[in-house]
């Protein structure tokens, strides 16, 4: 019966269909998976090691996504993956070149956001850093950016402060002059909506005369001095053991770290006597008061230096304040050193107090 049939229908008929080809199986399998699930299957294919770094990037509604995509996979055999890498291959054009650019992520955004998300986010987009420049300030040192602030006209600073993280904001504010920070505060309750042009001359402004100044600055620092600023944000524990270790193995780096670091114990040494006055105007009292409580213990000459060189008045009341108050903990004490501690730094950066220098041994 079969005899006189093609090849290929006679053994059908004597044998059943053929299985068809793993490569037509594997297309036949591609085409009824979504877009969602091809994109899993590669997502996957990378591994544990590779898959997490692309996933890391994506928002919760996306990796959610992906999980229920992947779920619904089930086994897919190595045909079916390289099919599916063609297709992804195929995607982006004979001369796999993927379009890039802000034209590009503009485009893309679209699908995923409204027009004003989309615009917001792209004008903030620094393109030459691939972080936006408010990222970059949100970054910077909370000393610097006041002090950049300072120094701006007020509706300036609000909108500034505005971009930042609420709690950056804080710390900048606390910072300014009392009555600086107060025409601030008021014109947060109206920041306008700033032209596209306006805006850029703002972030044209804030690049040259803050971040590129900064940049320039770290890029001449000294080991030195990068030590010696970390030095002065560790606790003191942890800062003895360190230059303990640094004399050891570098006595000479050491000696010049100790010289530029400037710690809560240097304000007795390193300070003026005739500008104790200046610094208990620089921080409010209940934080001087908790600063000189922790002190009694580890820094008494600081507390002899700050009360002796006061009005009598004055260091006769803070004594007693300082005596009546409950003790404090570690944690709490050496936060308060550290405020003490930074306005003095910011207080001689700018001029109102000068620090006496320490002479570096030969």
């Amino acid at each position: 019966m079969t005899a006189n049939l093609p090849a290929p229908i006679a053994h059908n008929a004597a044998h059943g269909p053929a299985a068809p080809a793993p490569a037509e199986a594997a297309k036949v399998a591609l085409a009824g998976m979504k877009l969602a699930e091809k994109a899993a299957l590669i997502i996957a294919a990378l591994g544990p090691e590779a898959a997490p770094h692309v996933l890391q990037g994506m928002g919760e509604t996306t990796i959610r996504r992906f999980a229920q995509a992947m779920s619904a996979l089930g086994m897919v055999d190595p045909a079916t993956l390289d099919a599916a890498i063609d297709d992804f291959t195929n995607e982006l054009g004979a001369s796999n070149q993927i379009k890039v650019g802000a034209t590009e992520a503009r485009r893309i955004l679209k699908e995923l956001l409204d027009d004003d998300s989309v615009s917001r986010i792209m004008d903030d987009v620094d393109v030459s850093g691939g972080r936006t420049l408010w990222e970059k300030l949100s970054n910077s040192s909370d000393q610097a950016l006041a002090g950049f602030l300072r120094h701006e006209h007020p509706q300036t600073a609000a909108v500034v402060l505005s971009k930042m993280r609420s709690e950056k904001a804080a710390r900048i504010l606390e910072r300014l002059d009392p009555e600086f920070a107060q025409v601030i505060v008021l014109r947060l309750a109206r920041v306008p909506r700033l032209d596209s042009e306006v805006m850029d001359l703002l972030k044209d402004v804030i690049f040259r005369d803050f971040l590129a100044v900064m940049q320039r600055e770290q890029a001449t620092r000294r080991p030195a001095d990068v030590i010696g600023a970390m030095m002065n944000n560790v606790s003191s524990s942890a800062r003895a053991r360190l230059l303990e270790q640094l004399e050891q193995e570098r006595p000479k780096l050491a000696r010049q770290v100790q010289k530029v670091m400037f710690t809560f114990v240097d304000i007795a040494e390193r300070v003026d006597p005739r500008e104790a006055g200046v610094l208990m105007k620089a921080v409010d009292e209940k934080t001087m008061i908790v600063a000189l409580k922790l002190a009694e213990k580890n820094a008494p000459k600081v507390v002899d230096f700050i009360l002796n060189n006061i009005s009598k008045r004055l260091g006769q009341r803070l004594e007693g304040e300082i005596r009546q108050h409950a003790e404090v903990s570690h944690r709490e004490g050496e936060a308060a050193q550290s405020d003490l501690v930074r306005a003095v730094r910011e207080l001689a950066r700018t001029g109102e107090i000068k620090l006496i220098e320490v002479e570096e041994e030969e």
